[in-house]
């Protein structure tokens, strides 16, 4: 890092917010909002069923592809388990990102099952949670994992280490924007960074922001991951490029893109996102948040769709990127990630 200017979350009465300008409606207005807001996702819940199979892809298994896990690997070697859930392997250490491998809730059934299953996982040192939503901080994928690896380490945002210390996980390190962790011997360290991001946070009926969200930078010997988390489309790309000389590998959330008008407040769509890839300066572009729970109104590949039009368009900005759109259980492995030459990944042929 070597910029010494850095995005901060605001907080009022002890919530956090991406700005001043949040935070300011009266007690009351907020709490009419969130019944506005989860009005709103019955609605989108209804149309979802109204629309049937029409969203939904005439093949599953063709995006498909599960590799076979490796139990550790030095090079980077990442596989999505769908969601905003990887597996990310680098420096002989394995990291779960966002892990959620069942339903959302009894309204948003899985669409397609984890790329891998929690039995088949290798051994996880490390799970890092972008905010407590639990689409990405779901209990009992959690709890399973804490069964499965006891020593597991876990990094989360400021305000969410209770919830881990309820329910009797070890190592927990809650963080605020631009906190720093690093882990293992001087000269193999992996580092992981706490960044901004645009959104909010919640579990209960009165907790609205009571912790933090973000990202996270995860570096091991001169390779760089950056996993984005949930986020609407902000400035904090462009601080994050700022502090950062390189940016090897970006996982960016790409939907729900669609009803637009409620979705551009908390989520990028695909074209925001290819865009904040740019900001960010990054080279590899791997998507994730799409087809596995339907959370918008989009059909299923209409995500994949519009960032892959949306690639062709902008070919000249793109000379010395990759797009990697990756099937679920797909690892993709990056070596010698400096010499590895763009290419863009065909998505298999679905008849919508």
């Amino acid at each position: 890092m070597h910029n010494n200017k850095r995005l901060e979350p605001t907080i009022k009465h002890g919530r956090f917010y991406n700005n001043n300008h949040e935070g300011n409606k009266r007690f009351l207005w907020d709490y009419i909002y969130m019944a506005y807001s989860f009005l709103h996702e019955v609605y989108i819940f209804l149309k979802s069923l109204a629309q049937g199979s029409k969203r939904l892809p005439a093949d599953y298994s063709s995006w498909v592809d599960k590799s076979p896990v490796e139990a550790q690997s030095i090079d980077p070697v990442i596989t999505w388990i769908g969601h905003a859930t990887f597996l990310i392997q680098i420096g002989n250490v394995n990291i779960l990102t966002d892990p959620i491998f069942g339903n959302s809730t009894i309204f948003f059934p899985r669409i397609l099952s984890p790329g891998i299953s929690l039995e088949n996982l290798p051994k996880i040192d490390f799970v890092i949670i972008s905010h407590n939503h639990p689409d990405h901080m779901d209990k009992n994928s959690l709890l399973a994992l804490k069964e499965l690896n006891p020593d597991i380490t876990i990094l989360v945002p400021q305000g969410d280490k209770k919830w881990f210390l309820k329910r009797n996980f070890k190592n927990v390190f809650e963080n605020l924007w631009w906190q720093e962790l690093s882990f293992g011997l001087i000269k193999e360290q992996i580092k992981f960074t706490f960044l901004p991001a645009y959104h909010w946070s919640q579990r209960g009926l009165f907790d609205q922001n009571k912790s933090l969200w973000g990202s996270w930078m995860i570096e091991h010997n001169n390779n760089s991951i950056y996993f984005a988390g949930d986020t609407g489309y902000s400035d904090h790309f462009k601080e994050i490029a700022a502090q950062f000389n390189k940016i090897d590998i970006a996982l960016m959330p790409v939907g729900p893109c669609e009803p637009r008008e409620k979705m551009c407040h908390s989520h990028t769509s695909s074209e925001e996102s290819a865009q904040a890839f740019l900001e960010l300066n990054a080279t590899h572009f791997i998507p994730m948040h799409w087809g596995t729970f339907h959370f918008g109104t989009d059909t299923f590949e209409l995500p994949i769709t519009r960032l892959r039009d949306w690639w062709k368009i902008n070919t000249l900005k793109l000379e010395s990127k990759s797009l990697h759109i990756v099937k679920f259980g797909k690892s993709t492995v990056f070596e010698n990630l400096q010499n590895i030459q763009p290419v863009i990944q065909k998505s298999p042929q679905v008849s919508l």
